[in-house]
């Protein structure tokens, strides 16, 4: 079910984003600089910062190469990957040493508001729900349990057994007779059976759509959804880690993904980005001054890094 809601949102996600056209972002009232106490030279670069697109600062281009240039260099990405896989290998060892479970490390009202949530959640995509139980997977389920529970229902009613007890045959003739019918009919039904199933999967995995996106069953799942989380959220955290040995093949994966990576690759990622966010600056997303207004303690900070870091020069 979790799976079913995180193909919902992805869906969603990316019928608004898959016509690459840029984001539509509005801007705030700008602040007064007389409210906000910042030392001249950082108030300067807060300024530049908050203004400057993502394009002007570091134009795709730049970002090409430079990306280029990194996963390119053999022993960046030696030690980058032995960097990684040893913080990742300490960050594994205290998680599988947590025994608190995530609903007592997010405490009570944050899961209650959680779970509240995912009860709330009232529909689902229909074509990521039809996508998913008509992938091969699930077809491949449906058939077996189907092929399974037909031969079960035989052999439960026996009807050949039941014929030929009532038949005035002998024992052992009647018990030899029993046995060989039940195999010409694994033999006959089998077949049958499956090529039945090949098409009738199909019309089961559309009812099954149908069922899951059907209004009137949104309460039903709606408590399933709550329920699968439930016991995710009362497990403890270390149950949830995967195997190091699953863990160790995603490490090697992901570096042997970057270092492999093409230049055609690297263009199409960086194309989807940048017709999104390219011409967009930091003010786009949040109203910087606002912020800084609203946390004299933020200015505090911004200051003390700004003169620590010349100090240091």
């Amino acid at each position: 079910m979790i799976r079913l809601l995180t193909l919902s949102s992805i869906s969603l996600l990316f019928q608004e984003i898959k016509s690459f056209a840029p984001i539509r972002l509005f801007h705030r009232s700008p602040v007064k600089h007389s409210s906000i106490c910042l030392s001249p030279s950082v108030r300067q670069s807060v300024d530049w910062i908050k203004k400057e697109s993502l394009e002007s600062i570091l134009p795709v281009k730049d970002a090409h190469a430079i990306i280029s240039e990194l996963i390119s260099h053999e022993s960046l990405m030696d030690d980058s990957e032995h960097l990684i896989s040893r913080n990742l290998d300490s960050v594994e060892k205290k998680l599988r040493k947590e025994t608190r479970s995530l609903q007592e490390v997010f405490g009570k009202d944050i899961t209650d508001k959680l779970l509240s949530s995912v009860q709330n959640i009232d529909a689902y995509d229909s074509g990521s729900v039809k996508t998913f139980l008509g992938s091969d997977a699930i077809n491949a389920l449906l058939a077996k349990i189907l092929y399974n529970g037909i031969f079960e229902f035989f052999q439960k009613i026996d009807i050949f057994g039941n014929i030929i007890n009532s038949l005035p045959i002998l024992g052992p003739i009647r018990q030899q007779l029993i046995k060989e019918t039940k195999k010409s009919l694994d033999k006959s039904l089998g077949p049958l059976v499956q090529n039945f199933l090949g098409t009738y999967t199909k019309t089961a995995v559309l009812q099954a759509s149908e069922y899951v996106l059907s209004p009137s069953n949104r309460k039903a799942f709606a408590s399933a959804n709550v329920k699968l989380v439930s016991s995710i959220l009362e497990r403890p955290v270390s149950s949830l880690i995967p195997s190091s040995e699953i863990i160790e093949k995603l490490k090697k994966d992901a570096f042997l993904y970057l270092r492999n990576a093409d230049t055609e690759s690297v263009d199409k990622y960086l194309t989807f980005v940048y017709k999104l966010l390219g011409d967009k600056c930091v003010d786009n997303l949040i109203n910087v001054d606002l912020v800084l207004e609203a946390s004299p303690t933020l200015q505090k900070t911004l200051d003390n890094i700004w003169e620590r870091a010349n100090k240091n020069q």
